[in-house]
């Protein structure tokens, strides 16, 4: 009968540690903006798809996180991060070509120096 206890004791705790971890987790999201999606649950939290629908607590959580979150437009991390870096290479390449431009303008000016020396030495011969 104790092992039997023990057992019951130890699923008992284990669907707790569940659902905290599947509260804090969703909560947790929220908070920083992110779209609550169970796919994304499933694969932060390594739990079934099912538990999600199944659990009760779990399910009116999301239910409700999902709610509060309609009508906003998300950006994935990923597809931020890579926005960030397609900016700052942006901002390099403009950058780049104003140094560029720069370089044409002196290399131009150099070249109309030296055809009009060029010119000046076949018209005194």
């Amino acid at each position: 009968m104790a092992n039997y206890t023990n057992m019951v004791k130890s699923n008992h705790d284990r669907s707790e540690a569940m659902l905290n971890l599947s509260l804090t987790t969703i909560s947790e999201m929220v908070e920083d903006g992110e779209k609550v999606t169970v796919a994304e649950l499933v694969r932060r939290t390594g739990f079934s798809r099912d538990y999600f629908y199944k659990n009760k607590d779990v399910h009116e959580a999301l239910t409700n996180a999902i709610t509060l979150q309609i009508g906003k437009v998300f950006i994935n991390r990923k597809e931020e991060s890579l926005l960030k870096a397609t900016r700052r290479e942006n901002e390099l390449l403009k950058l780049k070509i104003i140094s560029l431009e720069k370089n044409i303008e002196t290399l131009t000016a150099e070249l109309e120096k030296k055809s009009s020396s060029e010119f000046d030495l076949v018209n005194n011969l």
